[in-house]
């Protein structure tokens, strides 16, 4: 398996990643999202960004999984200490591939990438029911920082 940042040929194997994603997500809080792809738009200015990749884990040819990560700083408040972090957008493995090291190889590569960056940690968000994913986040040294609450009205 290798892992690079993704190319504007890979557009049809990171599309069919992003929609297994969104149908996860639709599973889980169906409330707020539904089963779509992401559209090339939104890939292609992830592509261009000079302030994040789209990493690609591959085998053979096959996009296995991707990692959207961001270069990010902490806002420019008084109450802030000022410090670079890499914001992990998305994390996503092709559900024939999971549990088979595909994301823990992903996130090596994360975190080699946001040192590169010179960012002091990586920060991502996870749905509360995506049990699978905060077991692994949690494996791999995360740990909760704060939370996200929401009221219905």
């Amino acid at each position: 398996m290798t892992i690079e940042p993704a190319k504007l040929e890979d557009m049809e194997g990171i599309s069919r990643l992003y929609k297994a994603l969104n149908t996860d997500m639709s599973r889980l809080q169906p409330e707020m999202f539904r089963p779509a792809g992401e559209d090339g738009g939104f890939i292609r200015s992830v592509l261009e960004s000079e302030r994040g990749d789209l990493l690609l884990a591959r085998e053979d040819g096959r996009v296995l999984g991707l990692a959207l990560v961001q270069d990010k700083d902490t806002p420019p408040y008084p109450a802030f200490i000022q410090r670079r972090y890499t914001y992990l957008m998305d994390l996503v493995v092709d559900p024939e591939c999971r549990r088979q090291g595909v994301g823990r190889a992903l996130m090596g590569a994360v975190k080699e990438w946001a040192k590169s960056r010179n960012a002091e940690f990586i920060e991502l968000g996870v749905l509360a029911q995506n049990e699978g994913a905060i077991r692994l986040y949690e494996n791999l040294g995360f740990r909760d920082s704060r939370k996200i609450m929401q009221m219905d009205l």
